[in-house]
């Protein structure tokens, strides 16, 4: 998704692309300035625009092309995400005149029936400041998610299980953006302006925290075979490189360097892109993002487990 401007410089709307592969470009949708995107989940993703006095969350197919509606609320639906099990949608409202947050709801995918809150608004805290984004993160396994709440540079996390139990909140001034979390470890920049910026595991049992890179750029956290891996671009004066380490800090290797143009493509959260990738890989895009074009370098893919590396399209899942 990409912001679409005007002659002096104001929002006038966001522009998604979506297709299938490596370079098979399905269709572009032009959206109002307060709209989102959310997966692919399966080949459907999500898509919220809002007019100004009603908020639309619809289902986009990408093989087929056609589109069907979820949620019309006067509410602004902010963000939602698709439960992994495929039974739910859940979304972070505001408040249309005060933008007062609103909390976490819940509605059944199928329309059976209605939404219900399952998270309070957050309580104002002046160590964070006036939030001003609010995302959605699975965990590896699928069984837990991140609803992560940012101020200027701070964030506060709060996990909840997709079968229910109690709620887990990290809010710890001194920790930034999520980058990905499996089991009781909680991987996220520590509270910067940029990067560089210290990469910081949490356990959230003993509270203990481990810095797997000290100067970090951009990252990700996957599931390989071997476990859920922290993936991450380095800098040594001279070139870039990639390396994977475990979640506790532990099996630290290294990935290679990036070819020429091309960066780590992170969380769709940071990159403003997306694609589903088989287990083990990631991808090496121009500027750590997918091109909506022909134009740019063409994509990479490399398996973690051993540094193999193919162009996009030859992956297979």
């Amino acid at each position: 998704m990409d912001p679409v401007l005007g002659d002096d410089g104001d929002l006038r709307g966001q522009r998604l692309t979506v297709g299938l592969g490596g370079g098979r470009v399905a269709k572009t949708l032009d959206l109002p300035p307060e709209s989102f995107a959310a997966g692919p989940f399966g080949r459907v993703i999500l898509v919220g625009s809002d007019d100004g006095s009603i908020s639309r969350v619809q289902a986009f197919d990408v093989a087929n092309g056609c589109a069907w509606a979820i949620a019309d609320e006067r509410a602004v639906i902010r963000r939602a995400t698709v439960d992994p099990a495929g039974s739910g949608i859940y979304e972070t409202r505001v408040d249309r005149a005060s933008r007062a947050d609103l909390g976490v709801w819940l509605r059944p995918l199928d329309g059976s029936g209605p939404a219900r809150r399952i998270l309070p608004p957050l309580p104002a805290d002046d160590r964070f400041g006036r939030t001003f984004s609010t995302e959605f993160t699975w965990d590896v396994a699928g069984e837990r998610l991140a609803v992560q709440s940012c101020g200027e540079v701070a964030c506060r996390t709060r996990l909840i299980a997709r079968q229910g139990g109690p709620t887990v909140t990290l809010d710890d001034p001194d920790l930034g953006v999520l980058i990905g979390f499996d089991g009781h470890q909680v991987v996220t920049y520590d509270a910067c302006r940029g990067t560089p910026c210290p990469i910081v595991s949490t356990d959230l049992e003993s509270g203990t925290r481990t810095v797997l890179e000290a100067d970090g750029g951009p990252a990700i956290v996957l599931g390989t075979q071997d476990g859920a891996r922290l993936v991450h671009e380095t800098w040594d004066g001279t070139s870039r490189g990639l390396y994977s380490v475990a979640l506790d800090g532990a099996a630290r290797a290294d990935l290679g360097s990036l070819p020429e143009r091309l960066g780590l493509h992170p969380s769709a959260i940071q990159a403003g892109s997306a694609t589903r990738l088989p287990l083990g890989w990631i991808l090496l895009a121009p500027e750590g993002r997918l091109p909506a074009d022909h134009t740019s370098p063409r994509p990479q893919l490399r398996h973690v487990p051993d540094g193999m590396t193919v162009p996009l399209d030859e992956a297979t899942r």
